[in-house]
């Protein structure tokens, strides 16, 4: 299909203007868009840091509290039983216990119980009188699923706490350290457990005020176990892919929906993970693109209504340019177009004036050189068909028919007809021919003279079938070895035989036909003078073949250019060599 240039014009400014806009506004989007998850991840580590601070304070009060018990002689020796103590010391012991412990909890409001098995079996607790509840509350999972992954010592799981004072039942998260008492020797057995119970709301606090900001947020214990979940149901991630982010070392990582953040700067290996959704989080920036996108066709529609007034100026020149170049196609050589928009159009239009003048004269130069192409194959034709040589070769006719060698005279008389039909050939084949053909009409024109110079010469070919179709001009091989054969051999009394060798060498490019005869040669002012003539000179020069090697050399460098054409070497008594250079080109 066909555009108009005012139509490609419309178009290029349409695909410009829209791929500036479009490129410029990914370029934004994009710019933003990351500007802004780099914010996000950023302020999300600030915020786990803190929480992790808050988190980290409780572990190490929570630890701090269990060395300072541990460590305490007087808690430690009150804890021992001691067998000669009645029934009434024992209680005021266990009492002095309980009361130290509540000191401890009292301190530190985020410990809502702190409780002491002894080897035995025996329970102190800040919270005395709950014996029984205490034996249950360890049979839990969260208890027996510390027990079973052994090391010392450990956070447990959430898990629910009754507490008293009328408070009922709380979520609660338990320390427990397994310890031996270092006044008491190692007797072996269980040791003694110490456990704290903690608030779990001080842990999801550390969440509440950035909860709102996450699609999720996590805190994971030593064990990868679940502490704190801002959902009601499962992480997002599995464990494996978190362990092998972690082990990255970079912090964070994303995929196209989320960018997952995680801290691990707490005790016991214990892992906060936020989740933030990528569509949530570029929300905003989504509704700036749909403005951006509704600026740009805007743009564009004020763009072309400007654009399409101002295009149709500039394309009004052309038009009268593209009108008047069809009349010229039609044969019209009288057009003159008048632009005058004082720039490059204006220019076009000169040159196109320009144009159709010299067109003018290039169609007088090139009748002209028809005329002289003309002269050239009536110069061609003159040098085919010399008088002489027919009216030689008829008188050998009549002489061979009145001796009665009428076999040799017709043969004779084929040779010459076969010779005069190539030559009144029309067209391009008046021109040119197959290497083939030439090598034909000189085996016809041998055979002519060999009638009439019987035994005095003979041809030998050295030409490589494959060049057979090379296309060459017609009649460039006979004048040259009619040339040789009457100025260079039959031209003196000889008494051994007159050779003429053809042969044909080929490069890349280029394909060499060489004529060599051992006749007379001729001197260097003969090369000057041969040299120097023109195939239009006098009649006088064609009884000193000049007039043939003229043509030839002239037609190869009309037909091919100057880089080919005849070169002549010579010596005189011994011989002549023609070499004929043409391209290399085939039928095909």
């Amino acid at each position: 299909m066909k555009w108009k240039i005012k139509s490609k014009l419309m178009l290029i400014t349409f695909c410009i203007v829209s791929v500036s806009l479009v490129c410029s506004g990914s370029f934004t989007y994009y710019y933003v868009t990351q500007m802004i998850r780099e914010q996000s991840i950023q302020d999300s580590r600030v915020k786990l840091s803190q929480n992790a601070f808050q988190i980290k304070r409780i572990q190490e009060r929570t630890e701090k509290i269990a060395e300072f018990i541990i460590s305490d002689n007087d808690i430690q020796r009150q804890l021992q039983a001691n067998p000669t103590l009645n029934e009434e010391q024992t209680y005021f012991q266990k009492k002095a216990v309980e009361e130290k412990l509540k000191k401890f909890t009292a301190l530190n409001d985020f410990i809502i119980n702190v409780l002491i098995v002894r080897t035995d079996g025996e329970m102190f607790s800040n919270n005395a009188g709950f014996e029984n509840y205490f034996e249950s509350y360890l049979q839990g999972d969260w208890f027996t699923e510390l027990a079973a992954e052994g090391g010392n010592p450990q956070f447990s799981t959430p898990h629910p706490f009754f507490y008293g004072n009328g408070v009922g039942e709380m979520q609660a998260v338990s320390y427990v350290v397994r310890y031996r008492s270092i006044d008491e020797p190692d007797r072996g057995g269980e040791p003694q457990t110490l456990i704290f119970d903690i608030k779990y709301s001080e842990f999801a606090a550390a969440f509440q005020q950035s909860q709102g900001q996450y699609e999720q947020l996590l805190l994971l214990g030593s064990h990868r176990a679940v502490l704190y979940n801002s959902r009601d149901k499962d992480a997002l991630y599995v464990p494996d892919r978190l362990e092998r982010e972690i082990d990255s070392g970079q912090g964070y990582w994303e995929d196209r929906q989320y960018i997952v953040i995680y801290n691990q700067s707490m005790l016991k290996g214990w892992l906060q993970v936020a989740i933030i959704s990528k569509t949530k989080l570029f929300a905003q920036i989504n509704s700036i693109l749909f403005l951006y996108v509704t600026v740009i066709l805007c743009s564009l529609i004020v763009i072309f209504s400007v654009m399409t007034p101002t295009i149709a100026q500039i394309t009004r020149p052309l038009s009268k340019m593209v009108s008047a170049m069809k009349r010229v196609s039609d044969g019209d050589l009288n057009m003159h177009i008048s632009i005058c928009s004082g720039d490059e159009l204006e220019i076009l239009g000169n040159g196109f004036n320009r144009m159709i003048a010299e067109l003018k004269e290039h169609v007088r130069s090139s009748v002209e050189s028809e005329k002289l192409k003309r002269t050239m194959q009536l110069e061609l034709l003159m040098s085919q068909i010399n008088p002489h040589f027919i009216y030689n070769t008829l008188n050998t006719v009549i002489y061979l028919s009145r001796a009665n060698r009428n076999r040799e005279a017709e043969q004779m008389t084929q040779s010459l007809i076969g010779i005069l039909q190539n030559s009144v050939h029309k067209g391009d084949s008046s021109f040119f021919t197959k290497l083939a053909d030439e090598i034909g009409i000189v085996e016809q024109y041998a055979d002519i003279q060999q009638c009439r110079y019987p035994d005095r010469f003979r041809l030998e070919w050295s030409i490589d079938e494959r060049l057979y179709d090379l296309i060459v001009p017609k009649m460039i091989l006979q004048p040259i070895v009619e040339n040789a054969l009457f100025h260079g051999i039959c031209s003196t009394v000889r008494e051994d035989m007159g050779r003429i060798r053809i042969q044909a060498s080929q490069t890349d490019e280029l394909v060499e036909i060489s004529i060599e005869d051992n006749g007379k040669g001729m001197s260097a002012e003969q090369l000057e003078r041969l040299a120097a003539v023109q195939p239009g000179g006098a009649a006088a020069n064609a009884d000193k073949g000049g007039i043939g090697l003229a043509n030839v050399r002239e037609r190869i460098r009309y037909h091919y250019g100057k880089d080919f054409g005849v070169h002549i070497e010579s010596i005189e008594g011994k011989g002549t060599r023609v070499v004929l250079k043409v391209p290399q080109t085939t039928a095909s």
